[in-house]
């Protein structure tokens, strides 16, 4: 046995402790063990028994978490892109009602714009489906834009043609009446000998006066003094040029009435004719007779003469 105060070893038939000299009468004895009464539990009992208290958490309340359904619960719904609706509108718009023309190439651009613009929201965007329709009708529709292409660009490129030959003849019967006005105007001098005579002069500004030399009926790029007798000159998409007949000849009497002199142009010879073969596919002249007159052929080289001009068909 061992002494309840210093904790030595003793014998069992000890009095004292050899070590401190405590009694061992004076050594605590335990209180008996009483034996579990039978008897019907309280409600008290049962109650807190049922009732077990929550244990207190770890975490302080700043520190918890909130439950999982909250972030889910308030996050907003995704939108549908507009760019999705409006390919969409269009694809139909293409495919069904023929109009590939004005719609189906902005279904695929719209189309392609939102495509890509959902694939990068993370979720925030919807209408893929819209866009995809939108894409396919729009391509459906470019076979039948092909085919209205093939049959509108030739007829488009034969209408520019044709104006671009219109304005040429109506230049050249200008030019007829110019050379009318000029060999009114200055008898004795018969026709304009070229385009430059009947321009404005130096500077196409015609700040001298008219004159015989130059006469102030054509300004522009055909008026230029450049222009001479047999040089084309171009406007828009033709060239034009004049050729004139001012050989010199003895004095008649049909000629001395007519007030006319030796050396004055008695005939003049117009021409136009394309600057490249895309720009028209005729080419024009006209005589002191102002009949303008016409012949299919590419760009002339040297303008006609007057019995060459008059070989050509009549308007």
């Amino acid at each position: 046995m061992f002494c309840f105060k210093c904790g030595a070893s003793m014998p069992e038939d000890s009095t004292v402790c050899p070590q401190c000299a405590a009694p061992v009468q004076s050594t605590p004895q335990p209180p008996p063990a009483q034996a579990p009464q039978a008897s019907a539990p309280t409600s008290s009992a049962t109650s807190a028994w049922l009732n077990v208290p929550v244990a207190p958490s770890q975490y302080p309340p700043q520190a918890q978490y909130p439950p999982q359904s909250q972030p889910y619960a308030g996050r907003a719904q995704a939108q549908t892109d507009s760019g999705a609706i409006v390919s969409m509108v269009l694809g139909i718009a293409s495919f069904a009602l023929c109009l590939s023309f004005l719609t189906g190439i902005p279904a695929i651009i719209v189309g392609h714009i939102s495509w890509s613009k959902i694939r990068r929201s993370a979720g925030r965007l919807k209408g893929e489906g819209m866009a995809l329709t939108g894409l396919i009708l729009g391509y459906l529709s470019l076979p039948f834009l092909l085919i209205v292409a093939a049959i509108a660009i030739p007829n488009l490129l034969k209408a520019r043609i044709s104006a671009n030959e219109s304005i040429a003849a109506s230049t050249v019967r200008t030019i007829n009446t110019l050379q009318v006005t000029y060999q009114t105007t200055y008898p004795a001098r018969g026709y304009a000998p070229d385009l430059a005579t009947l321009g404005n002069g130096p500077g196409n500004t015609c700040s001298g006066g008219a004159s015989a030399e130059h006469a102030c009926l054509l300004d522009g790029s055909l008026g230029s003094t450049r222009c001479t007798s047999g040089t084309w000159c171009p406007k828009n998409v033709y060239k034009f040029t004049i050729l004139s007949d001012c050989s010199t000849s003895s004095s008649t009497p049909e000629k001395d009435q007519q007030g006319g002199e030796e050396g004055a142009c008695k005939e003049f010879v117009v021409a136009a004719s394309p600057v490249i073969s895309s720009a028209g596919s005729h080419n024009y002249c006209s005589v002191s007779d102002t009949v303008v007159r016409v012949r299919s052929g590419g760009p002339l080289i040297r303008p006609p003469t007057a019995d060459e001009c008059r070989e050509w068909t009549p308007l």
